[in-house]
């Protein structure tokens, strides 16, 4: 177990704005063998698939049989038999993947930092999985057999306190639970409260165990999943003209968030620099987006306004392109509205045709993702990406990574409800 010691707390005269927040830590536990950033990187740019036949139950009948699952092995060296008891799938996740961020950023163990050190997590479902197995054990063996942990455990907010417990910190702890844009609210939030020092350093990212019986069935009623059982490493196709549904996947990514001054102090390694983020929403219903795209091209606006970046400046958009042919198209349209005529100029690519579709930690994973294309000067393609959907006609990074500086990146997200979410990142010269 990692703990910030404790100690005095500094004192805060004020909301005293400060800049470059940079990401010193990157801890990703993915699905197959996309466990740390370096294994997380190579996956993206190279040609190894993380979908395959579902195996957390039998899907034998399910018009949906494929998914991105994590290997439950790669949890043991952090989830002790307390937690195995006490805490939920997506808690064990992201217990895991902040562990490795700590680890990556080795950021000092100090009693001030742990008066205000924040957790920030973003989760759509939280601990659903542990619900749905628990209904049946109440049906099948009755209410004395049902885990008495169950409902503190399940809610999206107990990893926040869970996390916070595993690094001993002791500031502003955070959950976010807005769909698939959860992390990515969660990591701007973060950024927010490190501008004005609510917090001096933080972890923010994101956690999803959605793999059930449950989730799969309803989101197969809707159609929403892909059904390419015979070759589930092809299934997710993002942009592509035979995207037929999502991939559901589960993991969790958590980035370790610091000021400037202070990694530069400490010698840290910055991966990138996150400017800032904004979000909106399209206010039509769960189900229904605002058709002219109007609201999400506005909060990207408002971005750039308030970081000084302009169009022509944006060297990559990680994208939320989920291969749900709504979702992929209402994203293109948003981009398309927001850039003009340098919407065309700008290289887009999706890591969810290897990642598939990990709702609330996408953001994290996206964010991930841009970072270390920063640092690599590297686009991942969009896995699967053959022959692009004629609605889907911008720069899309498809077969190869492309060989490029990346100075800034724009990181995406779109869910339910019509949540629009950005975060811009940039290449960290200080």
């Amino acid at each position: 177990m990692w703990r910030i010691a404790t100690g005095e707390p500094r004192r805060r005269e004020g909301p005293v704005v400060t800049g470059n927040i940079l990401v010193t830590g990157i801890g990703v536990i993915g699905p197959g063998s996309a466990v740390g950033a370096g294994r997380f990187w190579q996956i993206l740019i190279g040609v190894e698939g993380l979908i395959a036949r579902l195996t957390r139950f039998d899907p034998s009948g399910y018009p949906t049989q494929i998914a991105g699952q994590v290997c439950d092995r790669a949890l043991e060296r952090f989830i002790d038999s307390r937690a195995k008891r006490t805490t939920s799938h997506a808690a064990q996740l992201a217990i895991g993947a902040g562990e490795l961020a700590m680890d990556d950023s080795r950021l000092p163990v100090t009693g001030n930092e742990a008066q205000n050190f924040g957790v920030f997590v973003g989760s759509a479902l939280g601990g659903w999985t542990q619900g749905e197995q628990q209904l049946a054990t109440l049906i099948e063996k009755g209410a004395s057999r049902i885990n008495p942990f169950l409902v503190n455990s399940s809610g999206p907010h107990s990893v926040s306190t869970e996390l916070a417990f595993r690094i001993g910190a002791h500031g502003n702890i955070q959950t976010v639970s807005t769909g698939c844009a959860s992390s990515t609210q969660a990591i701007a939030d973060a950024v927010r409260q490190l501008h004005t020092q609510e917090v001096s350093a933080c972890i923010a990212g994101g956690t999803e165990s959605p793999i059930s019986p449950m989730v799969v069935s309803a989101l197969a009623r809707t159609e929403e999943l892909s059904t390419r059982h015979k070759s589930p490493e092809r299934a997710s196709r993002p942009f592509d003209r035979d995207h037929d549904g999502m991939v559901l996947s589960e993991g969790a990514c958590f980035l370790v968030l610091e000021n400037s001054d202070a990694a530069r102090e400490r010698g840290a390694h910055a991966y990138a620099e996150i400017l800032g983020g904004a979000t909106s929403c399209d206010a039509e219903g769960l189900y229904q987006f605002d058709q002219s795209v109007e609201t999400g091209a506005r909060a990207i606006h408002k971005l750039l306004r308030r970081t000084g970046v302009t169009p022509d400046q944006i060297d990559y958009v990680c994208a939320h392109a989920n291969s749900s042919p709504a979702f992929d198209r209402k994203e293109v349209t948003v981009l398309k509205k927001a850039f003009g005529e340098f919407a065309a100029k700008i290289p887009v690519s999706s890591i969810k045709g290897v990642l598939g579709h990990p709702f609330g930690a996408s953001g994290a994973f996206q964010t991930a993702a841009a970072a270390l294309a920063i640092q690599n000067d590297l686009i991942p393609p969009t896995h699967n990406l053959e022959e692009p959907d004629p609605d889907c006609d911008l720069d899309l990074v498809m077969g190869e990574p492309r060989k490029k500086t990346v100075r800034h990146a724009l990181v995406t997200s779109y869910g339910y409800g019509g949540i629009n979410a950005y975060l811009l990142l940039r290449k960290f010269e200080g």
